[in-house]
């Protein structure tokens, strides 16, 4: 891998981090910040949220039905498309402070497309589900 996708990769690690910070602090204009103008929610047990407007009702109402939900993406795996433009970040997601890693309770897998807009990462796709049956 170059170092140009290793300095990539980095950023987005770094803005996991500051995603799962404003989820979980409820920080809705923070949260929204995070997502593409044409980004969408494939979340599971919901409809798709395509647009701004309907990822901000699907946040609304997961805090609405969780008001202490705490959220930590962890990523595993984060793929740099060659032109730089797209990646995919793989990894898990908990909510719990203390959750392990095979907590099928508080952790789950999670996978996020990432794309430049007006040249800063920008979540296209937001997906994840539990490992639990």
């Amino acid at each position: 891998m170059s170092k140009k996708h290793d300095a990539e990769e980095a950023a987005i690690r770094e803005l996991d981090k500051k995603w799962s910070e404003a989820a979980t602090a409820k920080n809705m204009d923070r949260v929204m910040e995070f997502y593409a103008t044409d980004g969408s929610l494939v979340w599971p047990d919901q409809p798709p949220a395509h647009g701004h407007p309907a990822i901000r009702a699907s946040w609304e109402a997961i805090y609405k039905a969780a008001p202490d939900m705490y959220l930590d993406f962890r990523p595993t795996r984060i793929d740099i498309a060659s032109g730089g433009d797209m990646a995919s970040d793989f990894g898990l997601v908990h909510f719990a402070p203390d959750a392990k890693p095979n907590d099928p309770k508080n952790t789950a897998k999670y996978l996020v497309v990432w794309k430049r807009e007006h040249g800063a990462w920008k979540v296209l796709y937001d997906s994840w589900n539990r490992n639990a049956p």
